[in-house]
């Protein structure tokens, strides 16, 4: 499935080729890919970067009180291998200095998952 995803193709085009192919077991395939340098605007709502700005950005943009900056993929790095679902518990329910939801009260679990992707991504340089 994970294939899929990334493929340019229709998923039925990519799951008629696996039953061709004799490709039934479920071993994970991995696939090279390139550090992300851009801000991916494909994948994170224009409402989430004003959410951003009005929100987590306070404290993200400066690394204020031990929160890692935005696109500082190192200070990101131990927090990502912690896994999606214990992130998203710490933003929801509030974790050491950041406050319940980070300040957002509309966002869903959805919101804060894209938040943090972005927040955790090599952002451009501003200039």
């Amino acid at each position: 499935m994970l294939i899929a995803a990334c493929s340019s193709k229709e998923p039925a085009q990519v799951a008629e080729q696996s039953q061709v192919s004799g490709a039934h077991d479920t071993a994970a395939v991995e696939v090279q890919t390139e550090p992300t340098t851009e801000i991916d605007t494909v994948h994170i709502a224009p409402e989430l970067l004003d959410t951003y700005r009005q929100t987590c950005g306070s404290c993200h943009d400066r690394g204020v009180v031990g929160a890692p900056k935005t696109g500082d993929v190192v200070a990101w790095g131990p927090r990502m291998e912690q896994g999606m679902d214990t992130l998203v518990t710490h933003v929801r329910n509030g974790f050491k200095a950041m406050p319940p939801a980070g300040l957002c009260y509309s966002c869903t679990d959805e919101d804060f998952q894209a938040l943090i992707l972005y927040m955790a991504t090599a952002q451009p340089e501003q200039g």
